[in-house]
């Protein structure tokens, strides 16, 4: 059974982007996350200060160059900033992370916006109450977001599209009316999520046709309306989602039935990890505990064509529930519109559905046929036409987090430069 599971692993990650290129959109990037040897660090340049050199972030961007660090004194700001593609490798710096406050006033778009500006770093702040995201990267080759905090947001709070060679670390979202944390359309991402909390969004994180050298880990997904569901759908370019590895991450009663939420994110509740018509990913070594309706679940996803989830393994993780709270929940499941390649092994549980998930799809057979559990696509149309008792509250009065993870401030955040680029990826 090993080696088959080290035979997936090699084959998620060797697989060809031009494989799964869509022939509407253009290629997949491949290119090197590796800096060129020498090149400058972000924010090696010069230091703007804000406000002692420039009265607000925007003004401190504006007057930037590529490689300048902008440093941020406690305050509020209420605005909403765009970094074009010609300030690329800027590293903007909170010099406090509660205190440094980027406030939308439910009004403004987006806390802080990289538009096609490679190797931005930004750190040590929280941004809240925006119609859209927080923090977001789209286009960008090379993007580093760490010790943020983003709550209250209309769709994401952390957000990278259409990205690669990224990481996400040290940072809280909550109250996300989408996603707290969300990497879409990219092949292969090349990106990590770690060391990282999710807790009271809609999802943890979405991933849509998001794969290839992405990881999520190490990670705390806690009280959202579900936890991690990688999915694919017609609304972004390049389905299906495939590749992404899962492992090490704690996740627990993601059941909030009130948890902001908006269309499908809306819609459901009540899962660990949900692998909505992906392929392809690997889930071990993760604990989930405490969910209304399923602990680990592949299933379909409908959009405009029928996504089916296929050739996923899901190994070594320890799944547990309350069975008296939830008599009909089951720890794993598999839905019966699934494709081939499933398996299922050394998982530590309770119940599943179907009920000898780990026999039927068994990781120690050369593959394993199409099929599963209705059960998993009946909680799909329950959620689907509102049966399911979700009731999602509006974004903007949810209250803001008081957990002592949400504002843990940057080691070294008023003094040094970077001296390193995207250690865990590189």
């Amino acid at each position: 059974m090993l080696k088959r599971i080290a035979i997936i692993a090699v084959a998620v990650a060797a697989i060809a982007p031009q494989a799964f290129a869509g022939t509407d959109g253009e290629g997949f990037k491949t290119d090197s996350c590796e800096l060129a040897p020498g090149a400058p660090l972000p924010g090696s340049g010069n230091t703007i200060n804000v406000p002692a050199d420039q009265p607000t972030i925007q003004a401190a961007v504006d007057a930037a160059s590529a490689y300048d660090e902008i440093v941020i004194a406690p305050d509020e700001y209420t605005e909403a900033v765009h970094v074009p593609a010609t300030k690329s490798f800027l590293r903007i710096r909170g010099t406090d992370r509660a205190g440094v406050v980027l406030n939308g006033e439910n009004v403004r778009g987006i806390g802080i916006n990289v538009d096609g500006a490679d190797g931005v770093v930004i750190e040590n702040m929280t941004a809240h109450n925006y119609l859209r995201h927080g923090f977001y990267w789209t286009e960008a080759h090379g993007y580093w977001a760490r010790y943020l905090t983003a709550y209250n947001m209309g769709l994401y709070g952390i957000y990278a599209y259409d990205a690669r060679c990224g990481q996400i670390d040290n940072s809280f979202t909550s109250g996300a009316a989408d996603s707290g944390f969300y990497i879409g359309e990219c092949f292969p991402c090349s990106a990590v999520i770690t060391d990282s909390v999710a807790e009271r969004n809609a999802l943890g994180y979405s991933g849509t046709n998001a794969g290839g050298d992405l990881v999520l880990k190490d990670t705390i997904w806690r009280d959202n309306a579900m936890g991690i569901v990688p999915n694919s759908l017609d609304g972004e370019e390049r389905p299906p989602q495939r590749g992404v590895i899962i492992h090490g991450n704690t996740i627990i009663n993601n059941n909030n039935i009130t948890a902001p939420g908006v269309s499908l994110a809306g819609t459901f509740y009540g899962v660990g990890i949900a692998i909505a018509g992906g392929n392809s990913n690997i889930v071990y070594g993760n604990t989930v505990t405490g969910h209304a309706l399923a602990g680990i679940v592949l299933s379909p996803l409908p959009d405009e064509n029928l996504w089916i989830s296929g050739g996923n393994t899901v190994w070594g993780n320890t799944v547990t529930h309350d069975a008296e709270a939830y008599p009909d929940s089951y720890d794993l499941g598999q839905g019966a519109v699934s494709g081939p390649g499933n398996c299922w092994a050394d998982n530590l549980f309770g119940t599943s559905s179907p009920a000898n998930i780990e026999d039927i799809y068994s990781c120690d057979l050369p593959t394993t046929a199409p099929g599963g559990s209705p059960l998993v696509e009946l909680g799909l149309v329950q959620g689907a036409a509102g049966l399911n008792g979700r009731a999602p509250s509006d974004w903007r009065d949810w209250p803001a987090p008081t957990a002592s993870e949400a504002f843990v401030n940057m080691p070294g955040a008023l003094t040094g430069p970077l001296t390193e680029w995207l250690p865990e990826l590189l």
